[in-house]
């Protein structure tokens, strides 16, 4: 097992993913572990992140969907295994699709929740009750669940009704999950993005983004920022 600290990214690629990932890194993990679907972007986002930070962090990779709970499980297992479990979950996976009403298949909805709810809800499980032991036994640590968000909840957009409901739903199990372990030590919380992402945008560029949520991170004490 590597040792060092582990930040753990369920959802890694170019954007937010890959921006909070190497900014972490280079502030305090000295093992990253990227999640994704696919083997060739993840390729892309370990040369990112070795790149970025430099060859002395431990990189593991694993393709995985993420509504698939027993290959999650088991590249977890391997993770853990290979660098021992997170100190740091950043929850970055979801799927960004248009949807009509009466015209989108409910079939998609449940898949839909199954990456933003289910997902969350497997890692939630398996790490908050290692990162409530975390705190009680590390008085240095910072054990922390970060889930990216955004302004859907609060503000639904007819044309991403799907989206917007399963982005409540995961708003409010972060609520939960906070309300019942952010006592325990554990901060957990949500980034709420209010609009889109691109690195010609001046707050919601992906380094903004992950600079924000650093700091947000650090203070550990608010369960969300808006950017």
């Amino acid at each position: 097992m590597a040792a060092g600290k582990t930040l753990l990214v369920i959802g890694s690629g170019p954007g937010i993913g890959r921006s909070v990932a190497t900014l972490f890194a280079s502030k305090r993990y000295s093992n990253v572990v990227l999640v994704a679907r696919r083997d060739e972007s993840l390729a892309a986002e370990r040369a990112a992140v070795e790149q970025a930070v430099g060859s002395h962090v431990t990189v593991k990779t694993y393709a995985v969907d993420v509504t698939d709970s027993a290959a999650l499980l088991k590249a977890l297992d391997d993770a853990d295994a290979a660098v021992g479990k997170p100190e740091c979950v950043f929850f970055n996976a979801a799927r960004v699709l248009p949807s009509a009403f009466f015209e989108h298949d409910v079939k998609e909805i449940e898949y839909d929740l199954k990456i933003t709810v289910s997902a969350l809800y497997v890692i939630a499980q398996r790490y908050v009750p290692h990162l409530v032991a975390l705190a009680k036994a590390d008085p240095s640590a910072k054990p922390a669940l970060i889930v990216t968000s955004s302004a859907l909840p609060q503000h639904p957009i007819p044309q991403l009704f799907a989206l917007s409901l399963v982005k409540a739903a995961q708003r409010n199990l972060v609520q939960s999950l906070n309300l019942a372990y952010g006592p325990e030590g554990v901060h957990i919380g949500v980034i709420n993005v209010a609009g889109p992402v691109s690195p010609d945008e001046l707050e919601r560029n992906p380094a903004n983004i992950a600079a924000k949520t650093w700091e947000w991170a650090e203070a550990g004490k608010e369960f969300e920022v808006v950017i």
